[in-house]
């Protein structure tokens, strides 16, 4: 709970002052990190092409209005600091605009430019979730992805740090005991991952699945950030896995995960696969499924990697039916319950080998109309490698 009231200071300044207090983006060689204002690391990238450049400094030369500038007022290493939570678009493109970018400036345009009136719009005192929450707001109309969200998360949650150091993302480079066997039986996850950060959520999932069990192997932020229940009836429950700030065990996400990752290794002695295989296994419909019964049958793990490991290698050999095996019908969000209902109808095909029809699964399941799923695919697709 934010224990000081947000504070909101509406500043008028002029472009100019702006660009003489901007930092710069990080990728620009001339940033300079003593500034005052800067790109909060959960902006998104510049994506201003020439054209739509050109339209803002022709509104600017009209004197239309320009959107007011938000901020995040912050202390860092003893220093005040605004971060651009929305307007990172427009204050690259003032300085582009300034530095003759755009086109060559009159001096006449020159100084209308410089004078344009510019509010800001500072906030003090937000929390991480309530700057979470702030972004989804004013980016209502382009949708900020669950992989977007961990991104914003990284600083204040350690789940998302440990995924992070599973992807062999920098900083944390290669410092995780999976580094290898990742790559071996997966692929290179240190690969930059694309503007959702689909590889992101995929990890956030495997690691929350890992340590707080099967309901959290999901992608879905929205679940992430629900507190769990308590152990002890009657108590307070628990922080949520994306916000949770006790340190993580590890030794667990490698326990677990390693005996995922040996199910590919033992299918690699019998049939090799081919990289579009290999990738494919990176999809949490498919790795996640494996991870929830290692996780729903911690007394059977030999049978679970047996029957994973037929499975795998039936899979690859492209024999019939494989594939629909594990592929259900209906809606596709991964949910505890769907993916016991993958982990059975695996088990029916490699033993049996054949597709247990729908009413049959949740027959055997156990599943009730009120279990049915409901949101989107938390899956991959061999594009988001």
């Amino acid at each position: 709970m934010n224990q000081l009231a947000l504070r909101t200071e509406n500043i008028t300044t002029t472009i100019r002052q702006l660009d003489n207090d901007f930092a710069g983006r990080r990728e620009d060689p001339t940033h300079n990190p003593s500034m005052l204002m800067h790109i909060h690391r959960r902006n998104r990238p510049f994506v201003w092409n020439r054209d739509m450049q050109s339209l803002f400094l022709k509104s600017i030369l009209k004197d239309y209005p320009i959107p007011q500038i938000y901020c995040s007022s912050t202390i860092v290493n003893g220093e005040n600091r605004r971060e651009i939570m929305d307007g990172g678009n427009r204050i690259t493109t003032f300085r582009k605009i300034l530095r003759n970018e755009v086109r060559k400036l009159t001096e006449e345009e020159r100084v209308i430019v410089q004078s344009k009136s510019i509010n800001l719009v500072v906030m003090s005192n937000l929390t991480a979730k309530e700057q979470r929450e702030f972004f989804r707001v004013i980016n209502k109309h382009v949708p900020v992805t669950d992989g977007q969200l961990y991104a914003m998360s990284e600083d204040d949650s350690p789940l998302v740090r440990e995924a992070y150091a599973f992807l062999g993302t920098p900083p944390y480079n290669n410092d995780h005991p999976l580094r290898q066997n990742i790559i071996t039986y997966l692929f290179d996850t240190q690969k930059t991952d694309n503007e959702r950060k689909r590889n992101l959520a995929t990890a956030v999932a495997l690691v929350s699945g890992c340590l707080y069990g099967p309901d959290y192997i999901t992608s879905k932020f929205s679940r992430q950030e629900q507190t769990r229940p308590s152990v002890v009836p009657g108590s307070m429950p628990l922080p949520s896995p994306v916000e949770c700030q006790d340190e993580l065990d590890r030794d667990i996400v490698v326990t677990k995960m390693g005996l995922v990752l040996e199910v590919f290794r033992l299918a690699d002695e019998e049939c090799m696969c081919t990289v579009k295989q290999r990738n494919a296994q990176w999809a949490l419909g498919y790795i996640g499924a494996i991870l929830y019964d290692i996780c729903a049958s911690p007394t059977a793990i030999r049978s679970v990697q047996e029957k994973w490991v037929k499975y795998v290698v039936k899979l690859r050999r492209g024999e019939p039916n494989a594939e629909e095996a594990r592929k259900l019908k209906g809606a596709q969000n991964l949910n505890r319950e769907r993916l016991r209902k993958i982990s059975k109808s695996v088990e029916i095909y490699v033993n049996e080998n054949r597709l247990v029809k729908e009413d049959e699964l949740k027959t055997l399941v156990g599943m009730h109309p009120q279990e049915e799923d409901t949101d989107d695919d938390d899956t991959v697709s061999d594009d988001d490698m």
